[in-house]
């Protein structure tokens, strides 16, 4: 299944420890596996790995640790083997790991700690600390048991100490273990406290989880797949929008698929491939067979390929592939993602289970990005996206017996964060659905998927895909998924891929995007609203907003003059041009922004952008202008708004870099270019009062309000934002490219703002969080004295 979301990011940075010989560990990327990896940015973070990831936030993951003796035990209930301590490649610090579990010998140590820079293995002592930044434990399986079948299975577990900063709050300690190591977190000292205080916002867990299971993946991602760590889904998980909905994917269901891909402008068919796809989504699996590969092939990045296209449809893009004969196969178990490739002569047959007739076996660390959730097209959870409930609709069906045949369709659209579509077609009409029989089998009964449409989302061309020959599967149909362990146990090996293919230098952020492939499936103004509807008899539809008086609406906004433009559920951006100053009054309205426990806001940015293409610095060079709106220690109790700069050196992660930013930074009323600033934060009670209005704002919106200088009026303005998870600067919640072209004119200051009933609405007063420059730039950089960059997945990264 195709990924909603930017999953470069979190996934594009660790190179992982192992080697291989080629023959044996197939590269994902080979191109009999290439038409199975329909995600966007699929090559970076298939590529890169996630270890590292949790570094790249500015959390220490075990940084200068010395524990004492009482405390060892606090990780794991197994009993201390042995420990490690090495240089810490990112920050340079010394770093440590504890080792639990009586099967750990002393070889096998060795040859873990050999594997961390400089590292030196202890048998019998564990790491000592006794720091008071010890913000607790990130404790991970990694015994013999988690990946084979042996019949006496290994109990080891790693234990790495991950320590408080400025940038490394409790919970994002607990988010970087559990959703970049796949490990657990174990509170300790100061954590602990807030843990059982209920002070830690990781305190209040998300009710949509049922124990580890129900957890979809973070950011963007989370639009359409379950955490890496989650134990797999349910049919009726808590408090979601289609809980027990009967028009939900099944959880454990295989079925053939087929699919063409067609370029834009065209209805000619460029590439095609079948096979048989096998779900367990209550375990977070996935098994595809695909066994046909034919065409030109565009999709995410195109090397390695043995055969690339050049000609004018392709804009020198695609690979020719020509895999008829034969199968490959990738499982997808949580976190991790498996590639099976067999001998040429051992005919495997879809749903292999034989071992013997493998040839070779690799696997990727996918850290946060699991499996498809089965109701990822009925609801608008995660970040940039929506769904569209469209209706019935009759569709000529390709029924593999009776060729097409008229079916009924229940549909619904998918946005993702590329503005683009899916269209999910369920089977409205099962065949017990009139009868209704009572001993009729469970498929008579089932919503089937019948067919996909899928956008290229700029890197390819759009797909359609059929399912047909449906079938229910059982927990005895589990050993089609335990392939790669089966192979283990019989003396195979399934090595993790390198990841840095020898680049000297990792950039942080989604890659950039240089030939842009148009889709057919743009979300279009005139034909979107958004309708989240998912026949569940659990959750309630939301209630829509009625407007009685379109008069009074269209009076309020041409008085304004200011129109609004929708950029996500999260910003909405207020825009228009003011002749006088030769400027572009802008207001940004940044929603669901609520205080910590501390009472502080997260961070908010905006940044201008030099060109189309969403990077976070221009390609040419250079660096991106951006607002920085931040609410911390020592800043006064008003949130303030701060002209800087991004450096393009911080994409890979340079102290230098953070430290000229915030040296850059100046009080944005400060600077020559723009004017009238103001930060409007309701959400901060002894913030100054001023009269303001805007019919887009409510209680947990932050508005920032400028004027800038652009000379002519603009056609478009190139701009980006992203929010933060704390005040520190680190880990976004959301981040997202836009483009703001609505410019009237905009209206006199003194215009009175009144609607068709003769009500003044100009009284209306909104808490106002005027700024004091006086002492922005000295507190910003006595805040800023502990620098942290971090960068997540898929949800793409800034800082």
């Amino acid at each position: 299944m195709k990924l909603l979301a930017s999953t470069a990011s979190l996934l594009a940075t660790t190179a992982l420890s192992l080697t291989t010989d080629a023959a044996k560990a197939p590269h994902p990327l080979h191109p009999k596996f290439r038409s199975q990896l329909k995600c966007p940015y699929a090559e970076n973070w298939l590529t890169k790995g996630a270890e590292a990831a949790a570094n790249e936030l500015g959390i220490d993951i075990s940084s200068t640790h010395q524990q004492q003796n009482n405390r060892k035990l606090w990780g794991s209930d197994l009993p201390i083997a042995g420990s490690c301590t090495y240089n810490n490649s990112w920050t340079g610090d010394k770093s440590c790991m504890n080792f639990h579990g009586e099967s750990w010998t002393l070889d096998a140590m060795v040859d873990r700690c050999s594997s961390e820079q400089d590292g030196v293995a202890a048998q019998g002592v564990g790491c000592e600390d006794t720091s008071d930044d010890v913000s607790g434990w990130c404790v991970k399986d990694v015994s013999t048991a988690a990946t084979s079948m042996m019949s006496a299975p290994e109990m080891k577990e790693e234990a790495s100490l991950m320590m408080l900063s400025a940038m490394a709050s409790c919970d994002n300690n607990k988010m970087a273990c559990e959703a970049f190591l796949q490990g657990t977190f174990v509170a300790t000292g100061s954590c602990a406290s807030a843990a059982a205080g209920g002070s830690s916002a990781s305190d209040q867990a998300d009710t949509t989880m049922e124990g580890n299971r129900c957890i979809i993946a973070p950011g963007a991602i989370g639009a359409a797949h379950q955490a890496g760590f989650s134990k797999g889904y349910s049919t009726s998980c808590p408090n979601t929008p289609a809980q027990d909905s009967p028009y939900m994917w099944p959880l454990k269901w295989a079925a053939n698929f087929q699919t063409k891909n067609m370029v834009f402008g065209s209805d000619d068919i460029k590439f095609e491939s079948r096979g048989r796809t096998f779900y367990a989504l209550d375990k977070n699996w996935k098994r595809l067979d695909t066994t046909y590969q034919l065409g030109i092939l565009r999709t995410f990045g195109q090397a390695p390929c043995e055969n690339i296209a050049g000609d004018s449809d392709t804009n020198g893009l695609g690979c020719v592939l020509n895999n008829t004969d034969g199968m490959s196969t990738m499982i997808h178990k949580g976190g991790t993602m498996y590639f099976v490739d067999w001998k040429e002569d051992a005919a495997p047959v879809v749903g292999e289970r034989d071992v013997s007739k493998i040839e070779g076996c690799s696997k990727i660390n996918m850290a946060v990005v699991g499996n498809i959730r089965p109701d990822w097209y009925m609801d608008r959870r995660g970040d940039d996206t929506d769904v569209q409930y469209l209706g019935d609709q009759h569709v000529f069906y390709p029924d593999p017996d009776e060729g097409p045949i008229p079916m009924l369709a229940k549909q619904w659209r998918k946005k993702d964060f590329a503005s683009q579509y899916f269209t999910m077609s369920m089977l409205g009409n099962p065949p017990n659905k009139v009868e209704k029989m009572a001993d009729a089998p469970a498929e008579d009964n089932m919503h089937w998927p019948m067919i996909l449409n899928v956008p290229g989302e700029g890197f390819g061309d759009d797909m359609l895909q059929v399912y047909t020959n449906h079938e229910l599967l059982t927990d005895e149909d589990d050993d089609l998924f335990m392939l790669v362990e089966n192979y283990i146990e019989s003396g195979g090996e399934c090595p993790e891929n390198s990841s840095f293919n020898g680049d000297d230098e990792v950039a942080v952020g989604p890659p950039i995007q240089e030939v842009h492939i148009p889709s057919n499936l743009e979300v279009e103004e005139a034909s979107w609203m958004t309708n989240e509807y998912t026949f569940s008899p659990v959750w309630q539809v939301p209630m829509r907003p009625v407007v009685t008086d379109m008069g009074a609406v269209a009076s309020v906004s041409a008085a304004m003059s200011k129109p609004a433009t929708e950029v996500s559920d999260r910003v909405t951006v207020e825009s228009c041009y003011d002749e006088a100053t030769k400027s572009v009054d802008m207001s940004f309205h940044f929603h669901d922004i609520d205080p910590a426990a501390n009472g502080r806001l997260p961070w908010m940015a905006i940044g201008y952008r030099s060109s189309e293409v969403c990077a976070m610095t221009p390609p040419s060079g250079g660096v991106t202008p951006i607002v920085l709106i931040t609410h911390l220690e020592g800043e006064g109790e008003v949130p303030r708004a701060h002209s800087t700069s991004l450096l393009p050196t911080a994409k890979t992660l340079s102290s230098d870099a953070f430290a000229s930013m915030y040296m850059l930074a100046r009080d944005l009323g400060e600077t020559d270019d723009h004017s009238d600033v103001s930060v409007i934060a309701p959400q901060i009670s002894n913030a100054a009062v001023s009269i303001t209005r805007s019919s887009l704002t409510t209680d947990d919106t932050v508005t920032l309000n400028f004027k800038r200088v652009v000379g002519e009026k603009p056609e478009q303005l190139n701009l980006m934002y992203a929010i933060g998870m704390s005040s520190e600067l680190g880990i976004h919640a959301t981040r997202k490219c836009f483009v703001i072209d609505a410019f009237p004119t905009c209206s006199s200051p003194d215009a009175e703002v009144s609607d068709m009933d003769g009500h003044d609405h100009s009284h209306d007063v909104a808490i106002k969080a005027t700024l004091d420059s006086s002492s922005t730039t000295v507190a910003m950089m006595s805040t800023f004295a502990t620098l942290a960059f971090s960068c997540m997945i898929g949800v793409a990264v800034w800082f």
